[in-house]
């Protein structure tokens, strides 16, 4: 072979050897390109939703007459040992520092209660709520609605948790209060009851006259807690506008005399 063709042989080899060299395994001592490993992200840190409940006024009204579960009955009693059934409402609502939803215990009875609702057309059949007041035998009972056809009230057999239905007097209306939605920390917005007064003469109509045999008061209300209007001498003669009977089953009669309209115990009285 001619030198010119093995001079170009030689660099042909040469070449190919060189790219082969270049493209061939990493030399020896030079660490080859590892993979990157990317670390997996870590989880946002889980945060807790703290719920707070808050409790309402009912829930307040409610605790502080079930702390008195078991309590006896004692007529016109108000607590804190023991109860009537108004007397437990006017506890629960006073203690709870909500007590111009029902009153004082010189004016409250069960009676007064359902007339004061009924005339602010806050009394209903249905709707009852957690923290209303339930009226049995048109004013005779009174307790708080538990919620679930449950309410709490003072029976003859103490105060007690029992179903709505299960009273012997019978159902009569729920009363209102709108303090089931109502935050125990915020100001309750509370039905404004005005106290009874004597009302004018020309409102009332007289079905029968009574003559008084004994001193007696002039209430707001059929029952001894309710606030005094006046006091009636033995032999007064009243007219009779209307009747109720109170927790132990005595019957009050609302009386007009001498332009004022009141109760009075109807047992001491007699036909006039």
């Amino acid at each position: 072979m001619p030198g010119s063709a093995r001079l170009r042989a030689y660099v042909i080899a040469a070449s190919a050897a060189a790219f082969l060299i270049s493209v061939g395994p990493a030399a020896s001592g030079v660490a080859a390109a590892t993979p990157t490993t990317i670390a997996p992200i870590a989880d946002a840190a889980r945060t807790t939703t703290k719920v707070t409940v808050v409790p309402t006024r009912a829930d307040q009204v409610i605790a502080i007459a079930k702390s008195k579960l078991g309590r006896p009955w004692v007529f016109g009693a108000t607590g804190p040992s023991v109860f009537d059934c108004s007397g437990l409402v006017i506890y629960s609502f006073r203690t709870a520092g909500i007590s111009r939803v029902v009153g004082s215990s010189r004016e409250v009875s069960a009676f007064a209660l359902y007339a004061r609702f009924r005339a602010l057309g806050l009394a209903s059949t249905t709707g009852g709520r957690p923290g209303d007041l339930v009226i049995w035998g048109g004013g005779t009972h009174v307790g708080i609605y538990l919620g679930n056809g449950m309410a709490i009230s003072t029976l003859v057999s103490g105060v007690r948790v029992h179903a709505v239905r299960a009273v012997t007097t019978p159902f009569t209306a729920f009363l209102h209060t709108g303090i089931a939605a109502t935050a125990a920390t915020a100001a309750a917005v509370i039905p404004h009851v005005t106290k009874p007064k004597a009302v004018a003469s020309t409102s009332v109509k007289v079905t029968s006259h009574r003559i008084t045999t004994a001193g007696l008061r002039l209430r707001a209300g059929p029952s001894t807690a309710a606030r005094v209007l006046g006091t009636l001498a033995p032999g007064t003669k009243v007219g009779v506008v209307a009747s109720a009977k109170d927790g132990s089953g005595r019957t009050w009669l609302r009386v007009l005399v001498d332009g004022r309209v009141g109760w009075v115990a109807g047992w001491h009285t007699r036909a006039g």
